[in-house]
């Protein structure tokens, strides 16, 4: 029913009555007083019961002079304060519920003004009739919630996605705090046996954008999302995050944290508890402990890390440069933090091919952090992933081998583990198993366009090149600047004859890398193929890389490649050899090389893979 214009002194619903001009509320038999904005945000939705009032509006009426991001913290906790209250819950709202990103909206069936319990109170009668009501609706109340619960017992959430947390702050130097908060609640959630949790790297396309949580469930095939938003001033971080059941678009849980830039991890620790009971409704106590655990817990160490892994992920060498710093700064801080380790070992495994570093200097580097992260917790599964990536380019094959299975077998749904993992298996050619692995990174992780374009590469190793060309071409439409897909394209082209489609692809590669030296080498290996066909294409090739040589690093296998596709074998056996001397990362495709194919029956490649322990 519509109020009248002049709101009444009382409003009756439920078992409450609202004073509107002394703020008082009273509930069977006791009176308390309604402070501030969450009287104010009641008092505002019961002037249209059953009807949406917008965030807009109530910012308008309540919060004119504050900002968004302000507004927005001030208005979760006063409708969180009022749900208190009113012992209301988010998911199942008996007076208040939340319509995500547009507003909120009184609920329950009866709203009576001018129907003070007083009056109810005069007779004996008037007042059982009162209880016997009361005692009804709270009894009705009991039985739907009991269905509900029963009714839902089974189908706890199977898939959640946290979406990047928005920095609203107006500091960009903060950026890490977001991001490493979202990236935090990802890892504890994964915990969770049964509950399938996208990877970071699949929810960054979303990074910066106002999103609707059902079109990111849809992209992702979840069923609920977490969102949220950090602001720092000074010493004070504030932290307001939201559950959503996708399948509904209703809010089933938000909370806003007021805290010290010092409680960090405690505010993670908060948050990830509250999110896995509403994803899962009873945690185990041992599920508990694995969605509370925490790699440090010295506040200043966690922030080190996260500004290290917020640069890592940028790959530039100046970025690079300054995660390597902030890493081992969280290490001095907290010499038993395990995941600094770790993202050590991952700075020293990409170093070679983002800084001058030599491969030689950054393997043992890489491998000792690995095995420090491993003596503080053996049971980190991607300390294990990072100890197979050093021992699979240090060729230690059975310890590879050994260290990936052990990654998987701690964590199941570890996407980088499938990925990385397979991979390597397919570059020593056990190509069903790599293919099963490769497969299953991009299920767990089905945006991720690395995952996507390594897939379609697997199936270029194992020259299945229809498959392979189909998988690029999927790749090709999720992102078409992708520019790593052309790599791959190119390389498949050349496999199968297509030369002009193989120039073309490289000649893509380096414009979407904005690479002008690369472009103008790919416009000379075009020339040189229209004089002189293939074979004057890769001498031009091997030409360009030998003037690079004295100012740059060139993998000695990509020479020994190029000679054995001319069939000049003497000199792809020299630069193998050379490759073998410096453990060329490039050397470890050996196997599946299609140059090689001419050089497979000579002595001096099967005496090579046995020296590099790949010959029977």
């Amino acid at each position: 029913m519509s109020l009248p214009s002049q709101p009444p002194r009382q409003i009756c619903f439920g078992e409450f009555e609202l004073d509107l001009q002394t703020a008082e509320l009273r509930t069977n038999g006791h009176k308390f007083t309604l402070q501030g904005q969450p009287f104010r945000i009641l008092a505002i939705l019961l002037e249209q019961p059953g009807h949406l009032v917008t965030r807009e509006e109530l910012k308008k009426r309540l919060w004119p002079s504050e900002t968004f991001g302000d507004f927005d913290h001030g208005l979760n906790r006063a409708v969180n304060r009022l749900r208190e209250t009113l012992q209301d819950s988010a998911e199942h709202p008996r007076f208040i519920e939340t319509l995500p990103k547009r507003g909120y909206r009184f609920v329950a069936s009866q709203v009576s003004p001018n129907q003070p319990t007083t009056a109810l109170q005069e007779h004996p009668r008037n007042r059982k009739a009162a209880i016997l009501v009361a005692l009804m609706f709270g009894l009705t109340a009991a039985i739907v919630s009991a269905w509900y619960l029963l009714s839902h017992r089974g189908s706890a959430f199977e898939s959640v996605a946290v979406v990047p947390f928005v920095n609203q702050s107006a500091d960009p130097n903060i950026e890490y705090l977001s991001d490493g908060i979202s990236e935090s609640l990802i890892d504890s959630l994964s915990q969770i046996a049964g509950l399938t949790v996208r990877p970071r790297s699949s929810v960054l396309r979303y990074k910066g954008k106002d999103i609707d949580p059902q079109i990111v469930a849809k992209d992702l095939k979840v069923q609920a999302v977490v969102m949220g938003h950090v602001s720092q001033q000074g010493d004070s971080l504030v932290v307001s995050t939201e559950l959503v059941d996708a399948r509904n678009n209703r809010s089933l849980w938000g909370e806003s944290y007021d805290r010290k830039l010092s409680d960090v991890l405690q505010v993670e620790h908060d948050i990830s508890l509250e999110i896995s009971a509403r994803l899962r409704h009873k945690l185990t106590r041992e599920q508990k402990v694995q969605v509370s655990k925490t790699a440090t817990a010295d506040p200043e160490a966690y922030q080190w890390y996260l500004k290290g892994r917020y640069y890592w992920e940028k790959r530039s060498p100046d970025a690079l440069q300054q995660a390597r710093d902030y890493f081992n700064q969280a290490i001095a801080r907290d010499p038993a933090f395990a995941q600094a380790y770790v993202g050590l070992a991952d700075y020293w495994a990409i170093a070679p091919d983002f800084l001058s570093v030599a491969l030689s200097e950054a393997l043992p580097k890489e491998k000792d952090a690995a095995i420090k992260a491993l003596a503080i917790d053996h049971n980190y599964a991607p300390a294990h992933l990072s100890l197979a990536n050093a021992f699979f380019d240090n060729w230690e094959w059975a310890n590879a081998d050994q260290e990936f299975q052990r990654a998987l077998e701690l964590d199941p749904k570890l996407a980088n583990a499938h990925h990385w993992y397979g991979v390597s298996l397919s570059f020593i050619g056990r190509h069903q198993e790599a293919l099963g692995h490769l497969q299953r990174a991009v299920e767990l992780d089905p945006l991720n366009l690395e995952y996507n374009a390594n897939l379609g590469q697997g199936y270029l190793n194992a020259r299945q090149y229809d498959r392979a060309l189909d998988q690029l071409n999927k790749t090709l439409q999720m992102n078409p600047k992708f520019f790593v897909t052309y790599e791959y394209f190119a390389e498949l082209y050349r496999a199968t004859g297509d030369y002009k489609m193989w120039l073309r692809s490289w000649a893509k590669k380096a414009a979407l890398n904005k690479n002008s030296y690369r472009l103008d080498s790919v416009q000379q290996l075009s020339r040189a193929y229209s004089a002189g066909g293939y074979p004057a294409a890769v001498r031009r090739i091997i030409d360009v890389e030998k003037q690079e040589l004295p100012w740059t690093y060139i993998d000695p296998a990509e020479l020994a490649y190029e000679y054995a596709a001319l069939g000049n074998k003497d000199e792809a056996f020299r630069w193998l050899e050379k490759a073998y001397q410096e453990r060329s990362r490039l050397l470890q495709t050996i196997q599946i090389e299609p140059s090689m194919d001419a050089l497979r029956s000579d002595q001096r490649y099967i005496g090579l893979l046995r020296r590099m322990g790949l010959g029977s």
